[in-house]
């Protein structure tokens, strides 16, 4: 059982319980006549857009006085610039919530430069849906199982050299004894057109239901072959395809990647800045978790193929999180070493866009 399934099952009694703990919704009249902006950390037509696009067409009908909400977008170092803009600039009055990237909330155990926020101190509002990534490779690759790739070299395509689509192969290559060959510097798109022309054999982390949505065809068709589902429980739709602890056994390792894989269980998170009052952040959080469940919420996601899978409150977040944050440094520090390129890694040049 993971750390995200333990603290739930406390969680639900106590949001249930807390219900009655503060006033109506009707009661609160501060958010009438006001706007509520969702600064969302990526470009306008990205994964992280699309969600909170959505979400901005049902959420102020669920918080009290229907303020106006708008999407605005801040895109920057994988949603650092908006994570930092939201925790040390925006107004700590509940008119403000970012969409950053769901790793957000663990990267400052890594270190990583620019970051100006303390994720145990946002307040988090809610996940929209849960990720489950895979490791995929493609029909004519020279390999397509894990037990395979153990003994011929793959080429997996990835963007950043700390972003899950470096860091999964390069794990599996330790745990496992896999010969995959990481090539970064691809967008998340240039990965997919590199698997069909061939220039790389496999993507190894992402979405499955995003790539399932965008690229059907490729499953319909037998191109794209599943190595192993990336997460810590098994995709409720596959429960017969590979699973990685079908394959990693090993104790140490085990909780590694239970740990890399910790931010796929709040997929597409919001977090409201440290400071807001906490009757706000409470109207925002019931608002939240009343959208996510509204049919017409639902009905609008399925039209945009946006999955809406196991979705996580607020108040589940932060105590997930906050667990999560007591990760012994050995395995903190093990994960780091995924996130280094190797000597040997290549990287492509992306040509620049004329203007």
């Amino acid at each position: 059982m993971t750390i995200c399934h333990r603290v739930r099952i406390a969680v639900v009694s106590l949001v249930l319980t807390s219900i009655g703990a503060f006033p109506a919704l009707g009661e609160d009249g501060f958010f009438k006549g006001k706007t509520l902006t969702l600064l969302v950390g990526y470009s306008a037509g990205s994964t992280y857009d699309t969600y909170a696009r959505l979400l901005e067409r049902h959420y102020a009908k669920h918080i009290p006085g229907n303020p106006s909400v708008i999407v605005k977008n801040m895109p920057g170092s994988s949603s650092i610039k908006a994570s930092n803009y939201v925790y040390t600039v925006a107004p700590k009055d509940g008119l403000t919530i970012g969409a950053i990237r769901n790793g957000m909330a663990v990267e400052q155990l890594y270190g990583r430069k620019g970051i100006r926020f303390d994720a145990l101190k946002f307040n988090w509002i809610g996940s929209i849906t849960r990720s489950y990534p895979a490791c995929t490779i493609w029909h004519s690759a020279p390999a397509t199982t894990l037990n395979d790739i153990k003994n011929v070299e793959v080429v997996s395509g990835a963007i950043g050299s700390s972003a899950s689509l470096a860091m999964y192969p390069r794990a599996l290559n330790e745990m496992l004894g896999t010969k995959f060959k990481v090539v970064t510097g691809y967008s998340a798109t240039g990965v997919l057109h590199a698997m069909e022309l061939g220039e790389v054999h496999a993507r190894c982390g992402g979405g499955y239901d995003g790539l399932l949505s965008a690229r059907p065809h490729w499953f319909r068709d037998k191109h794209l072959k599943i190595l192993a589902m990336m997460s810590n429980t098994r995709h409720p739709n596959l429960p017969n395809a590979p699973w990685i602890f079908d394959f990693v056994k090993d104790p140490t390792d085990v909780k590694t990647l239970q740990f890399i894989f910790s931010t796929q269980e709040w997929g597409r998170p919001y977090v409201a800045p440290p400071g807001v009052p906490a009757d706000r952040v409470a109207t925002l959080r019931r608002a939240f978790d009343a959208a996510v469940a509204d049919p017409e919420l639902l009905a609008d996601a399925k039209k945009l193929k946006a999955t809406m899978r196991d979705p996580m409150s607020g108040v589940a977040m932060q105590k997930v999180i906050a667990e999560y944050h007591k990760t012994p440094q050995a395995i903190i520090d093990r994960v780091k070493t995924f996130q280094k390129r190797p000597k040997d890694e290549k990287r492509i040049k992306r040509k620049k866009k004329k203007k």
